[in-house]
């Protein structure tokens, strides 16, 4: 009876404070204030933190509000929450709010906010749980763990036969037909569950007895990532269609150069080093597109497959024979513009190329392109003789550290005003950062934003606790990633390593974070923990990552004086598709490497001359841009053109340029 008398004389949830009367009294933001500095002293008084609830609420301070509210649920009280059905509502609004804007973005944490959302009386969906269900298995199709990612398979076949269910899902059930198994193997190739799809794609190729065709291409393609550089290729049988060229000594230059599918796998295959008869030109037509690009110089490029310094003039293909002639550091005549109609569009590109190299007029240029000038390689290479009118930034490295958090999907934030205010005083970019995250409906982006600015920043412990509070919001693997790499940059391998490997191991493509934390490693001294995650990305990489797997390697090892073990790496590096420069001694003039190595020797006016040349030739050189900013004066002409590219590089997808590219333009001059 005194129990019953306890319950029904209890107290749920305190006397609300009078918000209104708080505001009207000192405004909104002062009483915001004056609820956080009570808090401090006493954090566990509930009608504090639904006070505090309500009036970040009405400011439009989501993360706030619903920090205010978790925190009067971990508080609790002998029945329960104590708070009012108008704080319940919000609290389910808000985290409905926050669990469809994860659900935006494929976070596997969508599900449990949702979920808890509708328990708490919000209206979800039926779809959107679905979705979330999917997200998380998605997640668990890209673990490299095979029980998760069965569990993750099976949990996309229940859901197949759903309306919101990819078509694609079919295959995820037990013994589909093969078709509707390779379909299943492009979906997660398409969203990043490499390991998985592999599998999917070699059970499809195991149960088909016609290869060909765009799923047997996507298996290829996986196939290749799969396989090792130094094994031989697949059975020749299954070697059919334009994604065979990714293995070695598979395809010729000249059987490609008008099949773009099959040149792009061929320029992806090993190196051979077969001997016999190179066609020469056809390299050179086939490395044009990429150097274009920003691969490398075309000339580097080239050097990859051929030696232009031995190859004998006649064997090269008259349309060649110039644009070979500049790269190798002579002079040889090009052909006639009435011999251009006889070639096809790759060769044409070429002996425009070559008349760049020459330094011909932006007429014969074009009359060398024809139609070509209005493709993405004719644009490109006009380029080189007409940069683009340059635009002008009040603050370049603010515009850098935008382009690079926008290129890497960061949540928006007020960039100009926090380096602004970090450079005068960093507390108050720490007071900006938190209304960032209190104004965002999901915290955990608007984190990771922080931690990778404040990592450009050079601040590697504000880096670290953003990052680590980005996980502790939603443990995302690109947020562990993140965190792993701000703890590497904070000089703790050891912890660095152990965020790695979960954030690997959930990736997708673990070769990708095992290269990045290894460069962060090295970066700072730490050269054997950079060569643990260098070896753990050289034993897991595929054809995009073993070249920067082994050059961080190969650095680490430089680094360590383990010199067999350098001239042993550098040997396996010869295999790979992607160059490492070497000293060719010829006068090339894509060649930013030796255009900047010329100028250190010898600081002059005619080598400064040389290093824009080169940079023109290289879109994404930024050692080369950098080096022409220390050299030329302030009003130099070039200078705006340099700063433009070096803004719009911050944004370029791999981080390693973005980061290199924000610290040229920071870098005192």
């Amino acid at each position: 009876m005194l129990l019953a008398g306890l319950a029904v004389g209890c107290v749920r949830a305190p006397r609300p404070l009078d918000v209104g009367a708080l505001v009207k009294a000192k405004g909104a933001l002062i009483a915001r204030q004056d609820l956080e500095v009570a808090l401090q002293s006493d954090p566990r008084d509930v009608q504090l933190h639904l006070a505090l609830a309500r009036l970040a609420d009405d400011a439009k301070r989501p993360a706030q509000a619903l920090a205010e509210l978790e925190a009067v649920i971990r508080i609790g009280g002998p029945l329960g929450t104590r708070w009012h059905p108008d704080d319940e509502v919000r609290f389910a609004r808000l985290l409905a709010a926050r669990g469809r804007a994860r659900l935006a973005r494929g976070a596997a944490s969508a599900l449990d906010d949702l979920t808890r959302a509708r328990s708490h009386g919000a209206a979800i969906d039926p779809r959107e749980l679905e979705q979330a269900r999917a997200a998380v298995a998605l997640g668990e199709l890209r673990h490299v763990d095979a029980k998760q990612r069965a569990k993750g398979q099976a949990a996309l076949a229940v859901l197949a036969g759903s309306t919101q269910a990819d078509p694609s899902w079919l295959g995820a059930k037990p013994q589909p037909v093969p078709r509707d198994r390779g379909l299943w193997g492009v979906w997660l190739w398409d969203h990043g569950a490499r390991r998985a799809a592999f599998e999917a794609l070699r059970d499809y190729a195991a149960t088909t007895s016609a290869p060909g065709g765009p799923l047997h291409d996507a298996y290829l393609r996986a196939l290749a990532w799969w396989t090792p550089i130094d094994l031989p290729p697949p059975a020749t049988a299954a070697l059919v269609g334009p994604e065979r060229c990714r293995f070695a000594r598979v395809c010729g230059p000249r059987d490609v150069l008008d099949d773009p599918a099959a040149a792009a796998a061929l320029l992806e295959a090993p190196v051979s080093t077969a001997g016999g008869e190179v066609d020469v030109a056809s390299w050179m037509a086939l490395s044009l597109g990429p150097a274009l690009r920003g691969q490398d110089g075309w000339g580097e490029l080239v050097a990859l497959r051929v030696d232009l310094r031995t190859a004998p003039g006649g064997s090269i293909a008259p349309f060649a024979r110039a644009a070979a002639a500049r790269l190798s550091g002579k002079r040889d005549k090009g052909i006639a513009d009435a011999e251009l109609a006889a070639l096809r569009p790759q060769e044409r590109l070429v002996v425009a190329a070559g008349r760049v190299l020459d330094g011909e007029s932006t007429a014969q240029i074009r009359a060398a392109l024809g139609s070509l000038e209005a493709r993405p390689e004719g644009v490109a290479l006009l380029r080189v003789v007409e940069p683009a009118p340059p635009i002008t930034f009040p603050d370049p490295v603010a515009a850098a550290l935008g382009a690079y958090l926008h290129a890497r999907h960061h949540a928006a934030l007020p960039v100009a005003q926090l380096v602004s205010a970090y450079r005068t005083i960093p507390s108050r970019a720490d007071r900006l950062a938190a209304d960032a995250v209190a104004e965002a409906v999901d915290p955990a982006p608007v984190l990771a934003s922080l931690g990778a600015l404040f990592d450009l920043l050079g601040d590697p412990a504000r880096a670290r606790a953003a990052w680590q509070a980005a996980v502790d919001a939603s443990s995302e693997p690109s947020f562990v990633a993140g965190l792993a790499l701000a703890m590497a940059r904070a000089n703790d391998p050891d912890a660095a390593l152990i965020h790695a490997t979960a954030a690997a191991a959930a990736s997708g493509d673990p070769a990708v974070v095992w290269v990045s934390l290894a460069r962060a490693l090295d970066g700072v001294g730490r050269h054997v923990h950079a060569l643990e995650a260098a070896r753990s990305a050289i034993d897991l990489a595929g054809p995009e990552m073993i070249g920067p797997a082994l050059d961080v390697a190969i650095s680490a090892s430089r680094a360590l004086g383990r010199d067999a073990q350098v001239l042993a790496l550098i040997e396996r590096r010869r295999q790979v598709a992607t160059p490492v420069h070497v000293d060719r001694d010829v006068d090339d003039p894509t060649d930013a490497t030796a255009a900047v190595a010329a100028y250190r020797r010898t600081p002059t006016v005619a080598r400064v001359a040389r290093m824009w040349v080169a940079s023109r030739w290289n879109a994404r050189d930024i050692a080369v841009r950098a080096a022409i900013l220390e050299a030329i004066g302030p009003d130099d002409p070039r200078r705006a053109s340099l700063v433009a590219e070096l803004v719009g590089l911050a944004g370029d997808p791999d981080p390693a340029v973005g980061r290199a590219s924000v610290a040229a333009l920071a870098s005192p001059r």
